[in-house]
């Protein structure tokens, strides 16, 4: 092989060589550039992950409450259905017509 053509195929390896960097750099690049905006979704992922968990503990928290107060409803039904005597007192300890002229009488005087 003569000088000149040794030196156009080693030209021709550089051009090459080259050419496959300038690749594998636009490549790494690219996988650079998609590694992080999957960051970033995964960020966001996370948040969300934890704003949820924020507003699912604030949901349990207000069934416990109502859960409490239901079960003290449950409780107090219970109870006047076992003593159906404390319904009677009660009817006529707030009864209208049990001094409902008086109390309309005192309410006009004053």
């Amino acid at each position: 092989m003569s000088e000149k053509d040794l030196l156009r195929e080693y030209k021709n390896i550089i051009a090459s060589l080259t050419e496959e960097k300038n690749d594998a750099v636009k490549l790494a690049s690219e996988k650079d550039s998609r590694m992080k905006q999957l960051l970033i979704q995964v960020e966001q992922a996370n948040q969300d992950v934890q704003v949820m968990g924020k507003r699912i503990a604030d949901l349990e928290s207000k069934l416990k409450k109502k859960q409490k107060i239901k079960r003290v409803i449950d409780d107090k039904i219970t109870e006047l259905l076992e003593n159906p005597d404390i319904i009677e007192e009660k009817k006529d300890d707030e009864s209208v017509d049990k001094g409902g002229a008086d109390m309309v009488k005192e309410f006009y005087e004053k």
